[in-house]
């Protein structure tokens, strides 16, 4: 009988062991009924946390595309071949200081055209190659294209040249509308790193001060 006895016991604690091995697939540790960790998003990059906390309307938009790169003085472009018509138009332009850069912000509503962006010894009107007069002392020359500064009508939405204030961005000027291409000069107060970047229906220059 003892013998019997002994022999239900461990035929029983075998039988809660086993079902204690299979019942569940968590990580020792870990509460049951925890669902596994899902990686959906990836930290924000250095340029996407200044978008995300500055309150400037310059900035206030969730960035769609990452900067074009590293600061810097050398000539950048970025390519986009909206389909056109329409072609896309300048309808404003916006800055702000922030801590370290001046920002410049070119509205341009729905599909963005390419831009290059570069350092010029002279700022030039497109068409005519007349020299433009504005403060500064280095220019950088913003192109868009394919874009225009002008309603349907011909009535300009961008024109002349405007101080801005600002410690390194010191001015902007409209240097061209011409044949799908528009020209943007910043006259600076001397040669300065920079980025580009864009943001919902907008194109973003930062130069660092």
């Amino acid at each position: 009988m003892k013998g019997t006895t002994a022999l239900t016991i461990l035929t029983a604690l075998t039988v809660v062991t086993v079902a204690g091995g299979c019942a569940g697939g968590s990580a020792p540790g870990t509460p049951t009924g925890t669902p596994p960790t899902t990686a959906t998003s990836t930290p924000l990059t250095t340029e996407a946390r200044q978008i995300a906390a500055s309150t400037s309307p310059a900035s206030t938009s969730p960035a769609t595309t990452s900067p074009t790169g590293a600061w810097a003085t050398t000539p950048t472009a970025v390519p986009h071949s909206p389909s056109v018509p329409p072609v896309p138009v300048l309808t404003g332009v916006r800055y702000a200081a922030h801590d370290g850069f001046d920002r410049i912000v070119l509205d341009i509503p729905g599909a963005l055209p390419g831009y290059s962006v570069k350092y010029v010894p002279q700022v030039l009107h497109d068409g005519s190659g007349e020299p433009v007069s504005m403060p500064g002392k280095a220019f950088l020359l913003i192109t868009l294209h394919p874009a225009q500064a002008h309603r349907a009508n011909g009535a300009p939405t961008v024109t002349g040249t405007h101080r801005t204030g600002l410690t390194g961005i010191q001015a902007y000027a409209v240097a061209g509308d011409y044949e799908g291409y528009v020209s943007i000069a910043l006259g600076l107060n001397g040669v300065h790193k920079f980025h580009v970047g864009e943001l919902t229906d907008r194109i973003y220059l930062d130069v660092a001060v």
